[in-house]
């Protein structure tokens, strides 16, 4: 899963890197916009040294984005947080907070009524969520460092969950269908999650807990309908 990762991130970088009239400081916060459409929506909230790009078009989008190094206090730092919004239709949302440094975050969604939500405290977190469809729901949540997400959907009506709290914890969730609900705690150091549903109403919770490392991996592949799968695991 690290392989995978390690390439979402590269994309992130491109993403971010590739934002129109993108251009890049050794000090002082760095922010690009642009919206095609109607009514879209932005706030962006940037302390110390950061990079963020928002990318709208459609119509009635919202994008916001909070960045800091440490809460209230502005520096000069380089290679801070990164964050990347993209989103295509109407009635999308995504907001992302970054606090700390060196966090990377990309929100892709395409489609109507997605939400995005990403949360990152602390060092070098990766999160990516991609959405295709309408009505999906994405809340992420990373505290720590060297903690990895990536959530994809294709579908409508799906929600996925991902909580981590730790070092190197890594969360893979693929979601094909309709009204599926994934959800994802992890706690500790080194665990591994992977889910993959295809189907409709399926279930998916993983959790995992413990200080030893790689001492946790789960894989949930599910295809059909209407099935419900609990994986815990501590120690």
């Amino acid at each position: 899963m690290k392989t995978q990762i390690t390439t979402i991130a590269a994309a992130i970088a491109f993403a971010i890197s590739t934002g129109a009239s993108a251009q890049f400081f050794t000090g002082g916060s760095d922010s690009s916009i642009y919206q095609s459409g109607d009514n879209n929506t932005n706030s962006v909230t940037q302390w110390g040294t950061q990079t963020s790009r928002i990318h709208q078009e459609g119509s009635n989008n919202a994008g916001t984005v909070t960045q800091d190094e440490i809460s209230g206090v502005a520096t000069t730092q380089p290679g801070r947080n990164k964050s990347g919004i993209e989103q295509f239709g109407y009635n999308n949302a995504a907001t992302v907070s970054q606090l700390d440094k060196y966090n990377d975050s990309y929100v892709l969604q395409s489609g109507s009524g997605n939400m995005a939500t990403v949360d990152q405290t602390g060092t070098k977190n990766v999160s990516v969520v991609e959405q295709n469809g309408s009505s999906n729901d994405a809340d992420i949540t990373q505290n720590g460092s060297y903690n990895d997400s990536y959530s994809y959907v294709s579908g409508n009506n799906n929600a996925d969950t991902v909580n981590q709290d730790g070092s190197n914890l890594d969360s893979t969730i693929l979601t094909y269908g309709g009204y599926n609900v994934s959800n994802v705690d992890q706690s500790g150091f080194g665990h591994d999650s992977y889910i993959k549903t295809s189907g409709s109403y399926n279930q998916q919770n993983v959790t995992q807990s413990g200080a030893f490392w790689g001492s946790h991996t789960s894989s949930i592949v599910t295809y059909g309908n209407g099935n419900i799968n609990t994986v815990s695991q501590a120690n």
